[in-house]
C-alpha cells in the first residue's frame, strides 16, 4: 500500500508542477489589470484633465519621489493579490488531497497568507495615495501644452489631500480584505465547530440590539472624526459637494424634523449631510440624529458602524423620545417603497417620491416641531439596482424590499459613481397646533402634508438646474 501511494504521488508530480505555474501566471495578469485600474481610477478621478496619465513615472516634471511611491504601490498590490492566488492554490490542493499529511500545514499557510495579503493591500493603497502628493498638477491653461508646475517640497494642501485619500482607500478597500482574511482563518481552523463558535459568538451580540437601535452605542470620538473628514472625503470622490440654503431662517427654539429626499438605493447622505460646515453655519448648535429602518440594525458590521455614528431606529417611540431629547431628527419619508421605485444610474430621467406616508407629519405636529425639507441631487444617480424589477414586484406584492444588488462606479462596483452632490435645505415649515389632548387632527395632517410636498416640488424645480440636473423630472407617487 505504501509503494502504491508513493507511485501515485510521483505520477501526480508533473500535474502539480503545471498547476503551480498556471496559478501564479494567472495571478500576475490579474494583479497587473487590477492595479492598473486602481492607479488610473484614483489619479484620473482627482486630476483628470490636469496632466494625469495612467503610466507616466518618467514624464517631464515628475519627481523621483512620485516614481518611487508609484513603484512601491504597484509592487505591494501585486504581492497582495499574489498572496490571494497562493491561498486559492493551497485551498484547491487541500480539497484534492484531503487526507494528505500536509493538510494542517497548508491551512495554517492559508491563514498566514490571507493576513499578509491584508497588510500588503492596505500598504499598497497608502503608497498609491501618497504618490499623489508628489504629483505636479499642471495648470488648467497649460495642460494642453504639457507644461508642469514645479514645486519645492509639500504644502499643507498636499498633506490634507493624501490624508483624505488614505481614509477613502482604507474604508473602501480594507473591509473586503478583512473579510477575506477572517474567512481564511476560519478555514484554517479546519472544523465546522470553529466556524459555528465564531458565528454564535457574534450572534450573541444581537441581544444588545435594543441598545443599538436606541443610540446607546454612539461613539463620540468616531462621530467627531467623521465630522472632520467627511467633507474632504466626499469631495475627493464625488468631485463636488455643495449645500444650498433656500431661505434664511435658522433653527429657532422649536424642535426640527429634517425630511430627506429621495430615499435612493443607499441614502447615505441622510447620515452625514448635517456634518458639513455649511449646515452648522445656518443651524448653529443643531445636531440632528438620523433615524433609519430597523433592518439596518440586522446587517452584520453595518449596524455597528451606524450605531457608532449615532443612528437610531425609526420606530414611533424612538422618534418621539429622540426629538424631545436631541431636538432634531432626520428621516426619509419615502421609505422602502421609494427605494424600490428608484431607477438611478447616470442616465436617470425621473426621480419618484412616494408620498403616502403621513406619520412624520403627524408626529411633528404632536411634538410641536417644524418640518425642514431636504432634497439631494446626485446621490440617486450614483447608484443602480441590478435587480430593480424583481425587487419592485416583490415589494408591491408582498411588501418585502428585496432583492437588492447595488452597483455604482464603473457600472459594476458596489461603491457610488462619481457624481457631484448638492443638498438643498429649505426653510423650516410651521405646522398646526395639536388638539387639547395633544393629538394631531387628521384634517391638519392632510393640509400640512400637501403643503409640505408642494414645497419639496418647488425646491426641486428651482434648484435642479444649478445642481447640474436641468432635465431631471420629479414624479409624486401617492399610492
Amino acid at each position: 500500500l505504501h509503494d502504491t501511494s508513493t507511485r501515485e504521488r510521483s505520477m501526480r508530480a508533473p500535474a502539480d508542477a503545471a498547476i503551480d505555474w498556471r496559478a501564479p501566471s494567472a495571478g500576475a495578469l490579474a494583479c497587473l489589470l487590477a492595479v492598473a485600474i486602481t492607479n488610473f481610477g484614483v489619479g484620473g478621478a482627482l486630476f483628470g484633465g490636469r496632466g494625469w496619465r495612467a503610466w507616466q513615472p518618467f514624464a517631464r516634471g515628475r519627481s523621483w519621489r512620485f516614481t518611487l511611491a508609484q513603484a512601491i504601490g504597484w509592487t505591494l498590490a501585486s504581492a497582495s493579490l499574489a498572496c490571494v492566488m497562493a491561498c486559492g492554490t493551497l485551498v484547491w490542493r487541500d480539497a484534492r488531497d484531503a487526507r494528505d499529511d500536509g493538510t494542517r500545514e497548508r491551512r495554517l499557510a492559508v491563514a498566514a497568507l490571507s493576513w499578509t495579503s491584508l497588510g500588503l493591500s492596505v500598504a499598497s493603497e497608502a503608497a498609491v495615495a501618497a504618490s499623489l502628493a508628489f504629483f505636479d498638477v499642471q495648470d488648467e491653461g497649460e495642460a494642453g501644452r504639457g507644461a508642469a508646475r514645479g514645486r519645492e517640497g509639500l504644502d499643507f494642501r498636499d498633506v490634507a489631500r493624501v490624508a483624505t485619500l488614505l481614509s477613502i482607500a482604507h474604508v473602501l478597500h480594507a473591509p473586503h480584505a478583512v473579510i477575506f482574511a477572517t474567512l481564511a482563518t476560519v478555514y484554517a481552523l479546519g472544523s465546522s465547530g470553529a466556524l459555528a463558535s465564531i458565528v454564535v459568538l457574534y450572534a450573541s451580540t444581537y441581544f444588545l440590539q435594543r441598545d443599538l437601535e436606541r443610540g446607546r452605542r454612539k461613539w463620540d470620538a468616531f462621530r467627531a472624526w467623521s465630522s472632520r473628514w467627511i467633507e474632504g472625503a466626499a469631495k475627493a470622490w464625488h468631485g463636488s459637494v455643495r449645500m444650498i440654503h433656500d431661505g434664511a431662517h435658522g433653527a429657532g427654539s422649536t424642535p426640527l424634523v429634517f425630511a430627506y429626499h429621495p430615499h435612493s438605493l443607499i441614502p447615505a447622505g441622510a447620515v452625514w449631510f448635517h456634518f458639513l460646515p455649511q449646515f452648522g453655519r445656518r443651524f448653529e448648535n443643531v445636531k440632528p440624529v438620523t433615524l433609519a429602518a430597523s433592518v439596518l440594525f440586522k446587517a452584520p458590521f453595518v449596524r455597528e458602524l451606524a450605531a457608532w455614528l449615532g443612528v437610531r431606529s425609526v420606530s414611533q417611540e424612538i422618534f418621539r423620545s429622540t426629538l424631545r431629547h436631541e431636538r432634531a431628527v432626520v428621516v426619509c419619508p419615502g421609505g422602502q417603497g421609494e427605494m424600490c421605485e428608484h431607477v438611478g444610474g447616470l442616465k436617470e430621467e425621473t426621480i419618484t417620491l412616494c408620498t403616502k406616508h403621513r406619520g412624520f407629519v403627524r408626529l411633528a405636529i404632536e411634538e410641536k416641531a417644524r418640518l425642514v425639507p431636504v432634497v439631494c441631487f446626485g446621490e440617486s444617480s450614483s447608484w443602480r439596482n441590478l435587480l430593480r424589477h424583481p425587487g419592485r414586484y416583490l415589494y408591491r406584492r408582498f411588501r418585502v424590499a428585496t432583492p437588492l444588488l447595488a452597483v455604482g462606479y464603473l457600472g459594476i462596483l458596489p461603491i457610488p459613481a462619481r457624481v457631484p452632490l448638492t443638498f438643498v435645505v429649505g426653510d423650516p415649515m410651521s405646522l398646526p397646533e395639536p388638539d387639547d389632548a395633544g393629538r394631531a387632527r387628521e384634517s391638519d395632517v392632510e393640509i400640512a402634508h400637501a403643503a409640505y410636498y408642494r414645497e419639496v416640488a418647488r425646491l426641486f424645480a428651482k434648484h435642479k438646474g444649478a445642481s447640474g440636473f436641468p432635465n431631471l423630472n420629479l414624479k409624486l407617487l401617492h399610492e
